[in-house]
């Protein structure tokens, strides 16, 4: 890869970046959703960039003028925590020494997203779902109570439906969050948008750290592109920072890694060696297959990895079905012969 330098300032690394079916879906939702008041619960992963979206929703909306916050529940101190959401008067605890507006108050004619809404306590989470229910908050220590208008917008990597089993998250708060759910795939998931994501965190890791574009070599941007990325987005981002600060020369090879991504166990997954004499259609068979092994049989996310559509995946396997290598359709799993065997180094 030829390494330049940067003329102008790349995009802002919090831009939203994709082009897998996955996230173009995620895209079109987000458009939708920006459109109307409704609150939304963004589900995934951590690291996959639910706070991206939350801030997408914002700025589509007729609220983008208004004021815009974010808190993370798993950051603030429990006692705090009713403080920071609805705010309290002077004297109304130890500390308190003047009047303090909370977090619905100061947005107003805009919208609040609330991080990590899994980690809020009970007694919590029945004042939120009152605040939700009737718009209306009372500052800790007064007794009159403030109208407000904003739209929440809330986002966790825990299982609240579990929690609610369990006793920990309440159903009626679950149910009035959920008016919309977006679910972020994580990255694995969606390994078609790694170069995407790797280029453009490269280009603005150069340019934040007063560096030439560095490229990467042939094995490093192999080994990006199929590591699993346990961190997500976060974690491509942070290693790819990593590199950029560290690098020694113009190229980024594998051992600019860091070492915790560099040891990792998924890091010594090995790779296809391709015998004599396979053919593109055999080679494109036993990739398939291996995937749809990976992935359980999971067609969905078997055509996200291969970077292919659901519908292109289910042509192919039609298309093998009557095959001497074999498949097993009832399964959604290819089955390859020993015709297809592969090698793999290491």
């Amino acid at each position: 890869m030829q390494t330049i330098q940067p003329q102008t300032k790349p995009s802002d690394c919090n831009s939203m970046i994709g082009c897998s079916e996955a996230m173009l879906d995620i895209f079109d939702q987000i458009g939708r959703v920006a459109a109307t008041d409704a609150t939304v619960l963004i589900l995934g992963e951590s690291g996959t960039g639910k706070e991206l979206v939350a801030r997408a929703i914002h700025d589509r909306s007729n609220r983008s003028e208004g004021p815009y916050s974010a808190i993370n529940m798993a950051a603030v101190p429990k006692t705090l925590v009713e403080s920071e959401l609805f705010g309290h008067t002077k004297g109304s605890f130890t500390g308190a020494g003047t009047d303090r507006p909370g977090r619905f108050e100061a947005c107003h004619g805009g919208t609040l997203f609330i991080d990590e809404i899994g980690d809020l306590e009970l007694t919590s989470q029945a004042k939120l779902l009152r605040v939700l229910e009737d718009h209306r908050i009372t500052p800790i220590g007064s007794n009159d109570g403030k109208q407000v208008d904003v739209r929440v917008l809330a986002a966790t990597s825990r299982n609240l439906d579990q929690m609610i089993g369990d006793g920990s998250f309440r159903e009626d708060l679950y149910y009035r969050l959920n008016v919309v759910a977006l679910r972020i795939p994580p990255l694995r998931q969606r390994q078609g948008d790694i170069p995407l994501l790797a280029r453009h965190f490269l280009e603005m890791s150069c340019w934040t750290n007063h560096r030439e574009l560095l490229g990467p070599d042939a094995e490093l941007w192999r080994f990006l592109q199929n590591y699993q990325w346990p961190g997500n987005v976060r974690q491509l981002r942070n290693c790819i920072e990593s590199m950029v600060v560290l690098a020694k020369g113009p190229t980024l090879t594998i051992d600019d890694l860091p070492a915790m991504v560099r040891r990792a166990p998924d890091a010594s997954r090995s790779f296809f060696e391709i015998p004599e004499g396979y053919t593109l259609a055999d080679i494109e068979r036993v990739v398939v297959g291996q995937t749809l092994r990976h992935f359980s049989g999971r067609r969905t996310e078997a055509a996200e990895s291969l970077g292919i559509s659901i519908r292109t995946l289910q042509r192919k396997l039609k298309r093998w079905e009557t095959d001497d290598a074999g498949l097993n359709l009832s399964e959604g799993v290819y089955c390859a012969s020993d015709r297809y065997a592969f090698a793999t180094s290491g």
